[in-house]
């Protein structure tokens, strides 16, 4: 069994493809780490990835070549983690799962020879393990230090294709590193939030998507990070064909870190007061915003139509009215466009709706800055 290492440096710039094999077996349409041999980026050199508080990486190659078993394993190998303790015990774990994949593999390739009466040829031989991996957060500065590796092997043990897997790994990178899970990312309500938005894109294509496989992400869900997005992972055969393959949802994490629940509301530069009227989020992790206060800091007056249970709103040639209980906005004369949420009307008297109704409707900037929802 040959072995070599080959030093790839992660850029900053982006992600970087740290190795691939050419007999990885994926859908032609799948969403899989391309082919390459190098870096897909232009390599930093290794000071300025310390200086920037970048991890390395380094690939551990092992290959074998016979008969019954082909093996092109790219390992990555990662250095420079602060918490040097944490680090060595990822490696061990990354390259003990890959070694404990091909040992499977191999087991199964004499088993099935010996039942072949030595005769390779009856059987899908070569049997395969391809592994690849892809550094998406560098776990420096320009990633709030977040270091996310996903790591992509493909075993194929006869039949029409291999058996493609997704792991990933996704780490602090802090003087004692700590795994990131998602609802680090988006707060307690993260399934709720990631689910919504995953059942909102598989609506869009049905067809791509087994009938009713999604009733949401485990409490293992497969994740890496990639462009201050979590991108959740699903692996061929979980929710849609092999045909489709991998399937990938990208959902923006808000700066500091947690999108689910920004705890104070900034309208027209003020801040507003629990007096005046506190934005809560819905179990599904939609922010909701009290309507007479914000609309009126930005500038709309506001009347409340008793017989409709109706709030109507106006500023110069715009009006618009908002309904209890009903998930359907509109302005002028457009037609109606549906937030997800309906406006309701909570034990303080304020009315509430959905903050996407002061971009989408009322055309308002609407951003999560740290813990707080500023709309102007």
């Amino acid at each position: 069994m040959k072995k070599s290492f080959k030093l790839l440096t992660l850029g900053l710039a982006g992600s970087c493809l740290l190795a691939a094999s050419a007999g990885t077996s994926y859908a032609n349409n799948a969403v899989q780490v391309p082919a390459a041999t190098s870096v897909a980026a232009e390599p930093v050199s290794a000071q300025a990835s310390v200086k920037n508080g970048a991890v390395q990486v380094t690939t551990k190659e092992i290959k074998e070549d016979s008969p019954e078993l082909s093996v092109d394993l790219q390992i990555p190998v990662i250095q420079g983690m602060k918490d040097t303790q944490y680090q060595d015990e990822l490696n061990d774990i990354i390259y003990r799962h890959a070694m404990k994949d091909v040992e499977a593999v191999r087991k199964q390739a004499q088993r099935d020879l010996a039942a072949a009466n030595g005769s390779a040829s009856e059987l899908a031989m070569p049997y395969s393990v391809d592994l690849i991996a892809e550094v998406s957060a560098s776990g420096g500065q320009e990633d709030a230090n977040r270091l996310s590796l996903r790591v992509a092997t493909s075993v194929y043990t006869g039949g029409a294709h291999g058996m493609p897997r997704v792991d990933t790994y996704n780490v602090l990178n802090a003087e004692e590193a700590q795994k990131i899970e998602l609802k680090d990312l988006f707060g307690d309500n993260y399934k709720a939030i990631i689910d919504k938005q995953i059942s909102q894109e598989i609506a869009k294509h049905p067809d791509d998507f087994f009938e009713d496989a999604f009733s949401g992400i485990t409490d293992t869900q497969s994740f890496q990070i990639r462009d201050g997005k979590a991108v959740i992972v699903f692996s061929p055969y979980d929710i849609a064909p092999y045909a489709a393959g991998i399937q990938e949802f990208s959902i923006p994490i808000a700066p500091g870190g947690n999108s689910s629940a920004p705890s104070s509301l900034v309208v027209g530069g003020e801040v507003l007061s629990a007096k005046q009227g506190s934005l809560y989020t819905t179990a599904e992790g939609t922010n909701m915003v009290p309507l007479r206060v914000a609309a009126e800091k930005l500038g709309f007056q506001l009347k409340w139509n008793q017989e409709q249970w109706a709030a109507e709103l106006s500023k110069g040639a715009v009006w618009t009215s908002v309904y209890k209980g009903k998930d359907a906005y509109t302005i002028n004369k457009m037609a109606p466009v549906s937030l997800g949420e309906a406006a309701v009307i909570k034990e303080d008297g304020n009315m509430y709706v959905p903050a996407s109704f002061f971009s989408k409707i009322l055309k308002a900037d609407v951003t999560v800055t740290g813990d707080q929802l500023v709309i102007k």
